[in-house]
């Protein structure tokens, strides 16, 4: 029996290795790792009729995802929002920046200098951002005329590829950054309270120590502990540069935190999102008698309306790691394992 994904219509089996998928949950050989919240969210999915063009969207990001989890299982499953978010937030990359993004993607693949790769460009394209295979086929092409790779053959639909000595110069220029790093930049609210949860929380997960060593495995650097004489902007850019991944706690709706996430996101760290349970939904601020505070007035008498805002939501759909003050140990572990299992 054969099911049909949701996103680019290829057929899998119905028996997958170990995994036994359904119309919700499956791996993809285009799209990656599936998994759909329930199949209201599927019947949903179908009903809003999305294009063509957006079901691309969702499947280049599904996959990206599933190749940076070195194709371990989602964390989250995915609801109709979810899907919206991302095709609302997706950002195609110009010609250029798909050729150096095609060149990091194959250094990933080939394990050592001098190594070949294969390209299959009917299931490969999403991964290199394309919208189908005849443009990926493009992509390979202009490689291939600017030298910066070397073909096997012809092999079309599928690419035999290794490097070209300008190509090893190109990927030295792009190459991700923190790759080798043991810093973790984290990005959050500055105010007493959080200062006492990066203390028994947030320090303590990131600088663990693993069996057999007694150096802890990160560090993590918030950019309040540093001394330094740099503007603070650069420096705050300086240091997520020489991290290998950051932490983003959303608690407060910090402007500049969100600055922070977004950058990184921009490099292609990984960003691990975390934030105080009652700061993850909107909500009206209230008096000390629990009456709700609705309105405040400026010098010149003009309202303004008051709220305390949840996560914004360029970012809501993100899976993120939900804490109470109360609990900083139980929010210690949970960040642990995350950075154990995405990180490590």
């Amino acid at each position: 029996m054969s099911l049909t994904c949701i996103f680019c219509n290829n057929n899998f089996d119905y028996v997958n290795g170990r995994l036994r998928p359904t119309k919700t949950d499956y791996i993809c050989s285009r799209c990656g790792y599936i998994r759909l919240a329930d199949e209201e969210t599927y019947d949903d999915f179908e009903g809003e009729k999305f294009s063509q063009d957006e079901k691309t969207i969702i499947s280049i990001v599904l996959r990206n995802e599933y190749e940076n989890r070195n194709h371990k299982p989602p964390l989250k499953a995915l609801t109709l929002d979810d899907l919206s978010q991302i095709v609302k937030q997706y950002n195609r990359l110009d010609p250029l920046a798909k050729m150096d993004n095609a060149l990091i993607n194959i250094d990933r693949s080939i394990k050592y200098v001098g190594g070949w790769t294969r390209i299959m460009t009917g299931f490969d394209y999403p991964y290199y951002h394309c919208f189908n295979k005849d443009e990926l086929d493009a992509v390979i092409s202009l490689l291939t005329e600017q030298n910066l790779i070397k073909l096997s053959g012809q092999s079309y639909p599928n690419y035999d590829i290794a490097f070209s000595n300008s190509g090893y110069q190109r990927l030295s220029k792009i190459k991700k950054p923190g790759k080798d790093s043991r810093q973790c930049f984290v990005a959050m609210w500055f105010t007493d309270e959080m200062k006492s949860v990066f203390e028994k929380a947030l320090k303590p997960a990131i600088e663990f120590v693993e069996e057999g060593s007694s150096i802890p495995r990160f560090t993590a650097v918030r950019i309040d502990n540093l001394e330094h004489i740099n503007d603070i902007n650069d420096e705050i850019i300086a240091q997520i540069r020489r991290s290998r991944f950051i932490v983003c706690d959303l608690t407060g709706y910090r402007g500049g935190v969100y600055f922070e996430a977004g950058f990184a996101y921009g490099l292609g760290l990984e960003v691990i999102y975390t934030c105080r349970e009652d700061w993850c939904k909107e909500e009206m601020l209230k008096d000390n008698t629990g009456k709700e505070v609705t309105n405040l007035y400026d010098r010149s008498g003009r309202k303004i309306e008051v709220k305390k805002e949840g996560v914004h939501f360029d970012l809501a759909h993100r899976n993120r790691i939900e804490w109470s003050p109360q609990n900083p140990d139980e929010f210690r572990i949970k960040l642990q394992n995350r950075i154990k299992a995405v990180i490590v």
